[in-house]
């Protein structure tokens, strides 16, 4: 009797994987601050990935709640940003602050402050508990109105919250096409809009190669923390292209049923997963013993054809 052998299976992966240069930067300057100064705290997460925020902390990084007891030390500034208040207040008590605010996070927060200085009816497209949408309300003089889905939209056309001149910006990794689906709605309802883009361009490009490596594959895996909105984000839209898509935050999350069967397996990452985990992932698909029995493997990295 011949051995049963399990189709040829190949890992494709996404072509940039790993940390963004936001998140790499936000990094290396609280690595640094720990190494120059012995009191370095920060409020929240630098980046939303446990395995680095648990890292950061175990080199000394303390994170805190608020500093109402903080008189010293230095303070590290997240890179979703934090509202400009919290920052005049730390420095107002002698906190030394190192700002790893994303810069291109910085950029949508000036976007914001220029639309509300040409006298536009600010909306923010985007979740309002995020701490990057924080940061930006933070930045303005006066109220914005915060939306996340078309239904809320209508909601605030019909409470009367959306005035003739709109001005709108997006939280920096949304999925495109939300934005798209809500600009159109907004398009039947306003007398003029101006738009400023402030979507990040590394994440619209993972989002455009998940899609087309989404399409092509038996099975997606999206590989990054669920506290990160661009790792939620890009796994809800691999999952909209195909439906065989999972999250996991490392390989020990990966279930080997879930590829046993697969010739084609794509992997992407969200923008604060390390690259480590992400090749994990991949040996993991590539090496597993099925139930003992023979596979082929492969591993490539996405092209565009």
């Amino acid at each position: 009797m011949s051995e049963k052998k399990r189709p040829r299976r190949k890992v494709i992966l996404a072509r940039e994987v790993g940390f963004c240069f936001g998140v790499k930067r936000a990094i290396n300057l609280t690595k640094q601050a720990l190494a120059e100064r012995n009191d370095v705290f920060i409020l929240g997460d630098v980046v939303h990935n446990k395995r680095v925020t648990d890292e950061l902390e175990a080199r000394g990084l303390r994170k805190v709640d608020d500093f109402t007891n903080e008189k010293s030390g230095t303070m590290i500034i997240r890179a979703h940003g934090l509202p400009k208040a919290k920052i005049q207040e730390a420095k107002a008590r002698g906190i030394e602050v190192v700002d790893a605010t994303c810069p291109i996070v910085l950029r949508a927060q000036e976007a914001a402050q220029t639309l509300e200085r040409d006298g536009y009816n600010l909306v923010i497209v985007g979740d309002r508990n995020h701490a990057e949408i924080k940061g930006i309300l933070g930045a303005l003089q006066h109220p914005a109105l915060v939306i996340n889905s078309v239904d809320e939209l209508r909601a605030a056309k019909a409470d009367y919250k959306l005035l003739r001149k709109v001005g709108v910006i997006f939280q920096t990794t949304l999925a495109l096409e939300l934005c798209f689906q809500i600009i159109n709605e907004m398009m039947m309802m306003c007398k003029e809009i101006r738009i400023i883009n402030t979507i990040c361009r590394p994440v619209q490009n993972r989002q455009e190669d998940a899609v087309q490596l989404a399409s092509r594959v038996d099975l997606m895996i999206v590989v990054g923390s669920r506290t990160s909105a661009n790792t939620m984000e890009l796994a809800a839209l691999c999952k909209h292209y195909n439906p065989n898509t999972i999250h996991v935050q490392n390989a020990d999350e990966l279930p080997v049923e879930a590829f046993a069967d697969c010739e084609t397996v794509g992997i992407a990452s969200g923008l604060s997963t390390p690259e480590d985990l992400v090749e994990a992932v991949r040996v993991k698909v590539l090496t597993a013993d099925i139930d003992g029995e023979e596979t082929t493997t492969a591993s490539e990295t996405l092209t565009v054809a």
